[in-house]
């Protein structure tokens, strides 16, 4: 009989993996993918990361719920739900594709707290 499979679960080391790859960001960088993490946690916080494509990305129960990235002049989280479930009337996510949207974080003042954990936690309704 194959032993049976089970969700991992959130411990130290999990958790490391992503303030690994936030403290090899800049500076600038760094201070706005912390606020992030800290949204993720209160959004989706049965999520666990690992690094998968080089960068955090969240699941809950082994589904895709966000990720979180640094590029040359933004960050960004990156939600894994369809577009229609992630209400935003303010058109500021962006993407054309079927199963996610992304919010591009240029300064802290780009971080709205209520709606990104409104959009994690209709990401993590729709993987669940």
């Amino acid at each position: 009989m194959p032993a049976k499979k089970t969700a991992p679960t959130k411990t130290a080391s999990t958790a490391d993996v992503a303030a690994t790859y936030i403290a090899g960001q800049p500076p600038d960088k760094r201070v706005l993918l912390e606020k992030l993490r800290g949204l993720v946690a209160k959004g989706a916080p049965d999520a666990v990361p690992a690094i998968k494509w080089g960068v955090p990305i969240y699941a809950v129960n082994g589904k895709n719920v966000c990720a979180l990235a640094s590029f040359k002049d933004h960050v960004a989280i990156n939600f894994f739900a369809p577009p229609r479930l992630l209400v935003d009337p303010a058109h500021r996510l962006e993407g054309a594709g079927k199963t996610s949207r992304l919010l591009k974080v240029r300064t802290a003042g780009d971080i709205d707290s209520p709606s990104i954990v409104r959009w994690l936690k209709a990401a993590v309704a729709a993987n669940s």
